[in-house]
């Protein structure tokens, strides 16, 4: 992602020639100083996000630590650093800022995957826009033409990867939408069958449990 031209060069090849069914990136992207980072609603990377768009492929955003100079709040406690609770603030904001950056209003076709149950947007973004709009009298810097938390029912999905709550899954589905949470497991860093025993005893209608187990994927990523 340090140079949005070779990759738009290589989504393409991977989507066209290799059968890739998406693509996976981190977050910000180092641009050699770890601590001023290039976030993906920056306008050097339009490039990357038109072409996303027009390959209809869905874009996983994997998480990653804060910055260096952003973790002083996790000093004495830098076990929160990572997956504890960094990468859900590090990614949560993220999302935030490809809404607010106009980038799906520009590309309609893209589909961001969240990881974690969505890192906690279901729960934290009908605030975010809340206050938004009552901090400015209505008005909102951000690019984005609708309510932040519209987006979340047409251009992103989540999984469940490593979070096995039910109270949290069902934050999702009535948040993302029935048709927008993947079951996922998160392995090796979380064990198959405890994800597997959750999902098995969910209460959940049976139309509503396949599309969670897998439905919802087969339809993303048009798999045969």
């Amino acid at each position: 992602m340090q140079d949005p031209q070779e990759a738009v060069v290589e989504a393409e090849r991977a989507v066209t020639k290799l059968g890739a069914k998406g693509i996976l990136i981190n977050g910000y992207t180092n641009m050699g100083d770890v601590n001023k980072p290039m976030y993906l609603d920056d306008p050097r990377l339009d490039v990357f996000w038109k072409k996303v768009n027009e390959l209809n492929v869905p874009v996983y955003l994997h998480p990653r630590e804060p910055i260096p100079a952003a973790t002083q709040i996790y000093k004495g406690y830098e076990e929160l650093i990572g997956s504890a609770w960094g990468f859900t603030q590090e990614t949560a904001v993220h999302a935030i800022r490809l809404i607010m950056g106009g980038i799906f209003d520009r590309y309609p076709n893209i589909t961001v995957i969240l990881g974690h149950l969505g890192e906690g947007l279901s729960q934290t973004l009908p605030r975010t826009e809340h206050r938004l709009y009552r901090q400015r009298n209505g008005v909102v810097n951000g690019k984005n033409k609708r309510p932040l938390t519209s987006y979340l029912r047409t251009n992103f999905m989540c999984t469940t990867s490593g979070h096995y709550n039910t109270n949290s899954l069902m934050s999702a589905i009535n948040t993302f939408g029935e048709d927008r949470v993947m079951f996922s497991v998160d392995y090796p860093y979380e064990n198959n069958s405890d994800a597997a025993n959750w999902f098995d005893q969910l209460v959940l209608s049976e139309e509503i449990k396949e599309k969670i187990a897998y439905k919802n994927a087969k339809k993303l990523l048009d798999l045969k």
